[in-house]
């Protein structure tokens, strides 16, 4: 890479990884907001669950269509209509009172969230070196986990101050700023691939669109690609079906503290996977293995989980728990990069987006899942205004699914195919 190309790659990767952490903060921010959004659309466990799961079924069915548009075209148009689509999905979240209006807010902020984790990915994948890719993508993890902890605590904070509606609407702006500044300073002259051209005219995408579908459904077909993406899908349990929605009301209920100091419990597994993200990217290469790298987090995560359900522990105990957890599932990242080395280049984006598409589906089912388990074990028991009081079993039992999904992962990882040779190539 000449040096020139070289601040390019970094600038367009460092664009994209801010609006991946920018919908981070809008994906988990309903996490500090549970008792205010029970009170507001007057729910349940199970259809807050559904509420918040709006955003991961536009999110999951845009990731094959992202996928196909950021191999054809290139990022610039896709990420800075996407971040004016998040906030005017944020603005209708925020302006209603009626449920199915706040469904359809969230689920174009999923919509214009798909975009965010692949085009970063697909960026690392094709302007920059092969070697670099498995470190790019634990710092796009980073990026990420960087999010969920601006959407914990400091969200906790200004839900407290001014409101979660007015939160909301101060995190619509943020995205209006965003697509500003990528429609205006970002290159237009963003190579799709380095092997190439950066030309590619509507004829030639449409004399390809054939090829694309046939392409796509060869990389369904994988077994390599489908077994990393559910291996990526279950490692990311303690995110989706946890750390974003469900881990803010268990300590605020285990601990009875509130949604403030709970939050941190929430910013801390983002903060362990953050330095994860890195630390087991170097990790795979030092030992050479991206496979057991992933058994190694998915063992040990699983028996942390289920030291946190069942072990007597004071507050600060559990913090450090989940924060090894986060460090542990910072390991993630690594699966996509053995679905990527499974397909060839060209079809980078695409694979990347089929992977996040399954890892995505899989949060969309396990976040009502783990409501419908609370209200299945409500005791009848009930808070001062009304709502659903869930006792700490209520929770336990819920959560258990998550460390179950840890060991599965690891079954699955007997079966997959180490590609670090490759990649270092």
């Amino acid at each position: 890479m000449t040096q020139n190309s070289n601040k390019k790659a970094w600038f367009v990767w460092g664009i994209a990884a801010f609006f991946y952490l920018y919908e981070l903060v809008l994906r988990v921010s309903p996490s500090v907001m549970t008792d205010k959004l029970t009170q507001s659309f007057s729910v349940t466990a199970t259809s807050l669950g559904i509420l918040v799961s709006f955003y991961y079924y536009s999110y999951t069915l845009l990731q094959l269509p992202c996928g196909i548009i950021l191999d054809e075209l290139g990022p610039k148009k896709l990420i800075g209509f996407s971040a004016l689509l998040c906030s005017i999905g944020s603005v209708l979240f925020a302006s209603t009172n009626t449920l199915q209006v706040a469904q359809f807010g969230r689920f174009l902020v999923g919509a214009g969230s798909a975009c965010a984790f692949i085009s970063c990915m697909q960026v690392a994948a094709n302007m920059f070196p092969r070697r670099y890719f498995v470190l790019l993508g634990g710092a796009t993890n980073m990026m990420g986990t960087l999010g969920g902890l601006l959407g914990g605590y400091p969200v906790a904070k200004a839900v407290n101050s001014i409101g979660w509606q007015y939160t909301t609407f101060v995190l619509a702006a943020i995205g209006c700023v965003l697509c500003a500044i990528i429609f205006i300073s970002f290159p237009n002259d963003i190579s799709v691939n380095n092997s190439q051209s950066e030309a590619k005219n509507t004829n030639s995408i449409r004399r390809n669109m054939s090829m694309i579908m046939r392409d796509t459904f060869q990389l369904v077909k994988n077994k390599q690609i489908l077994i990393a993406s559910v291996i990526c899908s279950l490692m990311y349990l303690p995110i989706s079906a946890f750390a974003e929605l469900w881990a803010v009301p268990y300590f605020m209920q285990r601990f009875n503290i509130g949604n403030e100091q709970a939050s941190l419990s929430s910013a801390t597994i983002f903060l362990g996977v953050a330095i994860g993200s890195i630390a087991m990217a170097f990790l795979a290469n030092k030992i050479n293995s991206f496979v057991k790298t992933i058994r190694m987090s998915a063992a040990l995560g699983s028996l942390l989980f289920i030291m946190l359900i069942y072990l007597p522990l004071n507050f600060y105990m559990a913090l450090l728990i989940v924060f090894i957890i986060g460090i542990l599932t910072g390991a993630q990242p690594i699966c996509f990069t053995c679905a990527k080395d499974n397909a060839s280049d060209n079809l980078s984006g695409t694979t990347l987006a089929l992977t996040n598409f399954i890892v995505m589906l899989v949060g969309s089912i396990f976040q009502p899942l783990l409501g419908l388990l609370l209200d299945a074990s409500w005791t009848g028991a009930l808070n001062d205004d009304g709502s659903r009081l869930y006792d700490v079993l209520c929770y336990n039992k819920s959560i258990l699914v998550i460390p179950l999904g840890l060991i599965v992962s690891y079954v699955f990882s007997m079966f997959l195919k180490e590609t670090i040779n490759k990649n270092n190539d």
